[in-house]
């Protein structure tokens, strides 16, 4: 998965692309929008971690926002997640509603970028991952708009009820994960008894005693796959 990721401090981006790489994905960083939409042009991205704040070339403050609605216009292949300040929950909501997969609230620790890069990797992976994923989304959007309205939480409380919110739904879809791991397990036993039993009933005659009691396994088995 190649991953994009784009912020106008380049001290930042310096930590962010040599972690990023450490951990085995190809990257590219941008400090500005016009960087940034050369390389969404170019090239299609598996991931995007967009900041949410840094001037477009129009002086938008809110590049990142106007990166976002170009991802989901015309790179739908990429998943975005939006990296945003504390006492942004309106600005996170915002950028769920446009399509953003998941969001980073600053100042973040690498072990949480690696864990969000993990997940949408996984996602992407899954049985059903678009409707996986429009439900992430979906959940996330419901999440961040319950607490819309919580100005009384200071904000490391706030920021740390949203961490704990995000690890129970990535708990979540762990579950479901796992679920689809024994599912596939269990398909390929299923192929493999299909396999052995075709090969037993072009094997053996049609008046043998086994054979009704092999074309039942054939039929249950291709029943279940």
């Amino acid at each position: 998965m190649r991953i994009l990721i784009v912020d106008d401090e380049k001290e930042i981006l310096e930590v962010l692309e040599e972690y990023v790489s450490g951990l085995g994905y190809q990257v590219d960083v941008a400090s500005n929008y016009a960087d940034a939409l050369a390389f969404m042009k170019q090239t299609a991205y598996g991931l995007i971690f967009l900041d949410k704040n840094f001037m477009d070339d129009t002086g938008n403050p809110e590049g990142g926002m106007v990166l976002l609605k170009h991802a989901r216009e015309h790179a739908s292949e990429s998943e975005v997640i939006m990296m945003t300040g504390y006492a942004s929950i309106e600005s996170a909501v915002d950028a769920m509603k446009l399509g953003a997969v998941d969001y980073l609230i600053k100042p973040f620790q690498l072990a949480d970028l690696a864990e969000k890069i993990t997940y949408i990797h996984e996602y992407k992976s899954f049985l059903n991952s678009e409707g996986t994923l429009r439900l992430f989304k979906t959940l996330n959007n419901q999440v961040l708009s319950l607490l819309q309205n919580r100005n009384d939480l200071p904000e490391p409380e706030l920021n740390q009820l949203l961490q704990k919110l995000g690890r129970r739904l990535d708990q979540v879809f762990g579950t479901q994960k796992e679920y689809e791991r024994l599912i596939k397990i269990q398909a390929d036993a299923l192929e493999k008894v299909e396999y052995h039993t075709e090969f037993l009933k072009n094997a053996i005659p049609k008046d043998s005693p086994y054979y009704g009691l092999i074309e039942k396994i054939l039929h249950e088995t291709k029943k279940r796959t």
